[in-house]
């Protein structure tokens, strides 16, 4: 091993430890204190709304992280990522700002074709002008919702896919790099997972099963992540799709049979890993093909493509 990959290495070590290191103190010390153990429907907006916004923090750890080991190691900011190189991308900009979208609207409707039961439209029927209001109000920051969402969603990609995939990829062809970069990423939020983000506490298996289900999807949707990222020489697109997902995730929600859902508890069981977030397995069934194409995609290419190069 050169000298160069040496150091490279080095690096990624120290970004790693920097940014797994506070991220699981944070989660295991600020936040399973407020949540494990306690019924969510009986916390006060007050508590939920410093929940979320200890949550929110996390996002931020991973661009910390880049800070921390560049300053650390001297690299510099050379090749940081951070440059939009719109010329001849914008394609893969407005991709990243509408597939999430799609991609999620895709896996409800596929989720509800295949669990009607779970569909209901009570939330629409009788609406009056606040609710009508409100919908709209939602429409909006759903499709703005990769700029409102970019600054804490770049707080993570330009750790993920603007720091850590370029140096894997230089050690491996790049769509294992950005399957391991995922499933680091998912592992990393391991401790979330534990105190109940996206698949609750109540499962069988928990929370090993939440935090596989969770790794399974980081590598997924790191794929198209780190795709946006190789064809625009920039993280910044995967930071607007990465902020879309977050935005959009929650959409198949609006049509969930709430009522049905509190009647047969054992529903929270399957539906949680299955639909209709993108979290679950048909929730995201639009997001697993996309990664199949670009897979294939890639291959026909031959793969060996560094992300610097």
């Amino acid at each position: 091993m050169d000298a160069a990959k040496k150091a490279d290495l080095r690096r990624i070590l120290i970004f790693l430890v920097f940014t797994f290191t506070l991220a699981y103190a944070w989660t295991i010390f600020l936040i399973w204190p407020r949540v494990l153990g306690k019924d969510a429907g009986a916390l006060t907006h007050e508590e939920t709304a410093v929940n979320t916004l200890l949550t929110a923090v996390l996002m931020f750890f991973p661009a910390m992280g880049v800070l921390f080991t560049r300053l650390v190691t001297r690299e510099g900011f050379k090749n940081s990522m951070l440059r939009p190189n719109l010329k001849g991308n914008v394609k893969y900009y407005l991709a990243a700002c509408f597939a999430p979208l799609v991609l999620t609207l895709i896996g409800t409707v596929a989720y509800y074709i295949c669990f009607p039961s779970d569909f209901s439209l009570a939330e629409f029927r009788g609406a009056d002008m606040t609710k009508i209001g409100m919908m709209l109000v939602t429409i909006v920051l759903v499709i703005l919702s990769p700029f409102l969402n970019f600054i804490p969603a770049l707080g993570e990609e330009w750790g993920w896919r603007g720091y850590l995939l370029p140096k894997v990829a230089e050690r491996m062809n790049f769509l294992p790099a950005a399957m391991l970069t995922g499933l680091i990423w998912g592992i990393w939020h391991a401790p979330i997972i534990v105190s109940g983000h996206n698949y609750g506490v109540g499962y069988f298996g928990y929370p090993w099963l939440g935090i596989v289900a969770m790794c399974i999807f980081c590598i997924v949707a790191g794929i198209l992540l780190s795709y946006l990222t190789l064809r625009t020489k920039s993280c910044l697109p995967a930071a607007l799709a990465h902020g879309a997902m977050n935005g959009t995730a929650a959409l198949g929600m609006l049509f969930y049979n709430y009522p049905a859902y509190l009647e047969n508890p054992s529903l929270e069981l399957v539906n949680r890993f299955v639909g209709p977030l993108p979290t679950g397995i048909i929730g995201a069934i639009a997001y697993i093909a996309v990664a199949v194409w670009i897979a294939v995609k890639l291959h026909k290419e031959g793969n060996r493509v560094g992300v610097l190069e």
